[in-house]
Order: structure tokens, then sequence, then C-alpha cells
């Protein structure tokens, strides 16, 4: 898994993201499965009834060193092979260096802040929800479940900072989001 990941993420063979999706898409599907039983009281729904996919994103700067996102190639794959919508909600309007050369303490100072909202995320989102069948509302609240994915799980700081700029954005906006993340591996 670590050469396939290493040949894809920094050799720059984006042939391996359909191959390394569709193992993430059987972890997707593992998961479905696992939580089908499960409803979540307020939304008289499966825990796991993902609504919209996004990623988390790169820099400008990582974007032209390697001429792609691999979390995105990773959930499109995911959200192509379900029949869900992808959405690119979040931007990285910094470089904040190569992570796996840092420790867990300055990973998560590093990525305080390194995270914002795409410009047009609550339109997208909006626009999203009033064509979904799937959408749920409770107490006055839009309710979308987001699957957040990306390729490698080190320390969660960059899962974490990205849920939270997405959840405090959507509440500003009247929108409960349920964010579930998903990773290809853990470092």
């Amino acid at each position: 898994m670590r050469e396939w990941i290493g040949q894809f993420k920094y050799r720059g063979n984006e042939k391996y993201g359909s191959l390394l999706g569709e193992i993430m898409n059987r972890a997707y599907q593992a998961m479905r499965y696992e939580f089908a039983s499960l409803k979540h009281s307020r939304f008289k729904r499966s825990l796991w009834s993902v609504d919209v996919v996004t990623c988390v994103p790169v820099s400008e700067k990582r974007l032209t060193e390697r001429g792609f996102n691999q979390a995105r190639i990773l959930a499109e794959e995911i959200a192509r092979r379900n029949n869900l919508p992808f959405l690119s909600l979040l931007a990285r309007p910094q470089d904040t260096g190569k992570q796996s050369f840092k420790s867990k303490k300055e990973r998560m100072n590093t990525m305080n802040n390194a995270f914002s909202v795409h410009p047009n995320m609550t339109n997208l989102l909006k626009s999203f929800i009033l064509k979904a069948e799937s959408q749920c509302v409770t107490k006055d609240k839009l309710s979308v479940t987001v699957l957040l994915v990306d390729d490698i799980y080190t320390t969660g700081s960059t899962l974490q900072a990205c849920a939270r700029v997405l959840r405090e954005k959507a509440l500003e906006q009247g929108i409960h989001l349920t964010i579930f993340c998903l990773t290809l591996a853990r470092s």
C-alpha cells in the first residue's frame, strides 16, 4: 500500500487513482453496511447516509507541483461509483508545507487556520439541498451528510481542521452538517 500511495501521490502516477479509489469504495461500502441498521434518532435515517462527497484540498503550490489533488481523485471515484454528487467545498489558501516531516504538535498548529470554505460553498450546498430527495429538515435547519475524503490519516489534524471550517460556515447559514471522514491509509 505504501508503494502504491507513493507512486500515486509523489511520482504522479495517476493511473493508481482508479485502483486506490476501488479500495476506498470497498471501505465505504463496508461502512454503509455496518451502519445500515443504526438510525440517527433526530434524522430517522442511517448514520452513514451520505449526501455529498468532498475532499481535503491542496494548496496552489502543491497542485502545481503534482498536477493533481490525490484526495480529489479518490473522492471523485467514490462519488462516481455510488452516484453521489462531488462538491468542492474547501480551499487551502496557503501552503502549509509537507506535513509528513512535522511532529503532531507542529501539524496541529499548522492546520489551525490552513483551510477556508470555497467561496461558493453555501450556494453549492443550498442548490444541492433543493434538488436532493434525501434531504432532512430538523428544527427548521437543513441537514446534509458530507463524506470528507483524504489519502492518509496521521494525526487527524487535517480532517479536524477541515470539518471545523465546514461546520462553522454551514451553521452560519442555517445548515446542519454531519461529517464523516474516510482515508485510504493510516500512517
